[in-house]
């Protein structure tokens, strides 16, 4: 049974420091998935779900698979939860206006 609000994948983004972003993203599985696949489908989903929220963020200068790391998955019994972390120097002044 599907319904029809979509699924929030945003948990939670914002500034640390001038330096530093963190970025908490749900993921879900692809459909007809189970076991370690619906596992890794979650986390890619978390993670191109931050992804895109960066870049969103930030101008060209920022890159999210260079300039951040995974800090930590948690999985949970149907997605994913990513906290993901960028740094870079003076992140601040990069924000898309």
């Amino acid at each position: 049974v599907k319904s029809g609000a979509p699924r929030q994948s945003l948990i939670s983004k914002g500034f640390i420091d001038d330096n530093t972003w963190k970025i908490v993203c749900r993921g879900y599985p692809m459909e007809g998935l189970s076991g370690t696949q619906m596992g890794e489908s979650s986390k890619r989903a978390a993670l191109l779900s931050a992804y895109y929220f960066i870049q969103q963020t930030f101008d060209d200068s920022v890159a999210p698979d260079r300039d951040g790391t995974t800090e930590k998955i948690e999985m949970k019994s149907d997605h994913a939860v990513l906290h993901y972390v960028v740094r870079k120097k003076g992140l601040k002044r990069m924000l898309r206006h």
